[in-house]
C-alpha cells in the first residue's frame, strides 16, 4: 500500500517487502524526489497485519490514499450488484508495468509439462476474484477441460510459491511474477514450466489504485505524486543496476534474502517494462481495458461471490490517466 499522507512516519526496513516492479517508489524516496515536491510517503506493506486489510480494503476504508493491486481488483470494485456512493468509485491510476510479467508455473519434474495437464491438479491460489475462472481459461485454451482444483494454502506472496517447492503432491501449480519468484527458482537452480498469458488479453498489473474522491480532493499532491514517481521509474529504467542497490539497501522481504545479484537480474528483466514507448510511466491505453473486460464478459467470468452473473461498469470509468505527468 502506498499513502500519501502528513506527517511523514518513521520507515522501518524490516516492515517493507517489495518487489522489484514496486522499485520506482523506493529510488524516488531514496532520490529525494518525493522530498523536492513537498510530498510526504509512507510506504506500507499489507503483511504488516498479515493481510488482514488487503491494499483495496486500506483503500476503500480510507486507510491509505493509494494502494497497488492487479486490474481485476478495479473491476471487481466496479461490478453492477454493488451500490457505490459518489466519490467512492475505487479506479486505477497508473500502470506500474506496460507489459505482462506474470505467469502459471510447475515444476519441471513434477508431471504437469503444458497447461491443458493442469486438468485434475491442485492450483495454490491466492483467492483472487476471477483468479481461477483464467486459470481453468488457460487451461481450455490449450485443449484441456479447465478442471482444476482450488486449494488455499493460507499463505501470500513467496508463501504460496514455496508451497509448490516443499510440498509437491498437494499443490502443482501457482501465478507468479517472472522477474521475481522466476529470477529466485533460476538462481536456485529449480526448473520451472512457464505457461505464459498469451492466450488471454489480459490487463495490466499491477496498477495504483485510489477513490475518485479522495483523488480529485488531492488532485495536486497525487499529480506531484505521479511526477515524482515517474522519474524514479524513469531512473530504473535507464539504471536498473543502481536502482537495485536503493532497494536492496532500504527493503528487506520476508522469506528471502534481497541480494544484490538476484535483485540486479531482476531489475535488468523488467527494465524494458516501465516505461511506456512514448517515455512515459504510468499510462494506459483504454484498448487494453476495453479488450480485458470485454474478455471477462464473454466468457461469462464476471460473477459475485455466490457465482451469479452480473456486469461491470463502462470500462472507461475504471481507469484515468489524469494524474500522470506528460
Amino acid at each position: 500500500v502506498v499513502e500519501v499522507m502528513e506527517p511523514l512516519s518513521n520507515l522501518n526496513k524490516e516492515r517493507m517487502r517489495p518487489k522489484t516492479n514496486h522499485i520506482g517508489f523506493y529510488v524516488a524516496r531514496a532520490k529525494g524526489l518525493y522530498d523536492a515536491v513537498g510530498i510526504n510517503v509512507e510506504l506500507v506493506s499489507p503483511a504488516d497485519d498479515a493481510y488482514d486489510k488487503t491494499p483495496r480494503k486500506r483503500v476503500e476504508e480510507g486507510l491509505a490514499d493509494l494502494g497497488i493491486a492487479p486490474s481485476e481488483t478495479v473491476i471487481s470494485c466496479n461490478t453492477t450488484e454493488k451500490e457505490v456512493a459518489e466519490g467512492q468509485q475505487v479506479i486505477a491510476i497508473a500502470a506500474l508495468l506496460q507489459t505482462q510479467t506474470s505467469a502459471i508455473v510447475t515444476l519441471k519434474d513434477g508431471g504437469v509439462s503444458r497447461p491443458k495437464d493442469l486438468d485434475g491438479k491442485n492450483y495454490a491460489s491466492y483467492q483472487g476474484r476471477f483468479e481461477m475462472d483464467i486459470v481453468r481459461e488457460l487451461v481450455r485454451a490449450d485443449g484441456g477441460r479447465g478442471e482444476v482444483k482450488e486449494v488455499l494454502p493460507g499463505e501470500h506472496g513467496l508463501g504460496i510459491f514455496r508451497t509448490i517447492l516443499e510440498r509437491q503432491g498437494e499443490y502443482d501449480a501457482t501465478w507468479v511474477f517472472m522477474p521475481w519468484e522466476g529470477v529466485i527458482a533460476e538462481q536456485s537452480g529449480l526448473a520451472l514450466n512457464v505457461f505464459s498469458m498469451d492466450a488471454i488479453p489480459y490487463g495490466y498489473t499491477p496498477v495504483l489504485i485510489g477513490r475518485a474522491g479522495a483523488l480529485k480532493a488531492k488532485g495536486d499532491a497525487m499529480r506531484s505524486f505521479l511526477s515524482a514517481t515517474q522519474e524514479g521509474y524513469r531512473l530504473a529504467a535507464s539504471s536498473p543496476e543502481e536502482a537495485a542497490a536503493i532497494l536492496v539497501e532500504s527493503a528487506a522481504h520476508v522469506g528471502v534474502e534481497l541480494t544484490p545479484d538476484m535483485v540486479r537480474l531482476s531489475a535488468q528483466r523488467l527494465q524494458h517494462a516501465f516505461l511506456h514507448p512514448s517515455g512515459r510511466w504510468g499510462l494506459m491505453e483504454e484498448e487494453r481495458w476495453r479488450e480485458f473486460v470485454g474478455w471477462l464478459e464473454a466468457k461469462g467470468l464476471v460473477k459475485d461471490r455466490a457465482g451469479k452473473p452480473v456486469g461491470v461498469r463502462p470500462y472507461r470509468t475504471l481507469f484515468s490517466n489524469d494524474y500522470l505527468s506528460p
